[in-house]
C-alpha cells in the first residue's frame, strides 16, 4: 500500500486496495458481539438470573478460572477472589445455540437466556480474549510448563493477589485430549472480565431469551430481544420491526 486518500488505500500500481474494514466485513466467522449466557443457579432459573443481571446492571464474577484456579481454591481468601471472572463468548449471533447445546462433558449447562455487548464496548470495560494453551500429553509443550512454573512460584510467594501474574493467569486456559477425558472448548472463543462486570442498559446490544418471553423482558431490554435459537435473518427481521408472518410462512 503506497498511500491513501479519504480512507481508500492504493497499491503500488495505483489500483484500489480494500480497507481492513471491507476485508473483515466478509469474515462470517468473526462476531461483532460477545455474549454472556445464564443458567439455572442459586435456586433461580436461567430466566430469573437474566432478569437479576438486567435489574442490577451487574454480571457477578462467581467462579475462579484460568491457569491458577485449582491453586487458588486451596489458598482461598484474596487469592481466590483475584481469579474470579465474568465470562463471555465471541460467537456469531446465528451460532449462539451451540453455547447451550447439550454437549457431553460440558461442565456448565447454559440456557438460551443472556445478554450481548459489542466487542468494542466490552473492551472499553476491561473484557479480554482468553489465550488457549495445549496440554495434550505426549508433546513437549514448553508454554504449559512455563505457566505451571510461574503459577507455582507465585502460589508460594505469599503475595498472590498482588503479583503481576495474578492479573494474567485468569486469561489463560488449558486445552487438550487425554486418554480418559477431553477439554476442547477453544471453539467457544471465550472472553473474560476479572471481577464483577458492571454496565448500563445503554451498553447492551441485545437481550437473548426464548420468543415466548420477549414480552416479559421488553421493558428491561428496551425492546432489544431476540431468540438465540433463531436464524440470523429472523433476528434481523425482528430488530427492523417486521412481523413474523411477513418473514416466513412457517411462523405459526
Amino acid at each position: 500500500m503506497s498511500g491513501s486518500s479519504g480512507g481508500v488505500f492504493e497499491g503500488t500500481g495505483g489500483e484500489r486496495v480494500p480497507t481492513i474494514s471491507e476485508v473483515l466485513n466478509r469474515r462470517g466467522d468473526l462476531s461483532t458481539f460477545v455474549v454472556h449466557l445464564t443458567r439455572d443457579h442459586g435456586g433461580k432459573s436461567a430466566s430469573e438470573n437474566l432478569r437479576s443481571i438486567l435489574d442490577s446492571g451487574t454480571i457477578t464474577a462467581r467462579t475462579p478460572m484460568g491457569w491458577a484456579k485449582d491453586v487458588v481454591s486451596e489458598l482461598g481468601g484474596a487469592a481466590e477472589e483475584s481469579q474470579r471472572v465474568a465470562s463471555f463468548s465471541e460467537t456469531p449471533l446465528e451460532h449462539i445455540y451451540s453455547l447451550f447445546a447439550d454437549i457431553p462433558n460440558r461442565r456448565i449447562g447454559l440456557q438460551p437466556y443472556g445478554i450481548a455487548f459489542t466487542k468494542m464496548v466490552a473492551r472499553r470495560k476491561g473484557v479480554n480474549p482468553v489465550w488457549y494453551v495445549d496440554m495434550t500429553p505426549g508433546r513437549d509443550w514448553m508454554i504449559a510448563k512455563a505457566l505451571d512454573s510461574l503459577r507455582d512460584e507465585v502460589a508460594t510467594s505469599g503475595t498472590f493477589p498482588d503479583h503481576a501474574a495474578a492479573k494474567i493467569l485468569p486469561f489463560i486456559e488449558g486445552m487438550g485430549t487425554w486418554p480418559d477425558r477431553q477439554k476442547e472448548f477453544w471453539w467457544e472463543r471465550e472472553w473474560r472480565h476479572v471481577g464483577d462486570f458492571h454496565f448500563d442498559i445503554k451498553d447492551v446490544a441485545l437481550v437473548l431469551c426464548p420468543e415466548g418471553e420477549h414480552a416479559a423482558f421488553r421493558a428491561l431490554a428496551s425492546g432489544k430481544c431476540v431468540d438465540p435459537g433463531w436464524s440470523l435473518e429472523r433476528m434481523i427481521a425482528k430488530l427492523v420491526g417486521l412481523a413474523a408472518e411477513d418473514v416466513s410462512p412457517f411462523s405459526g
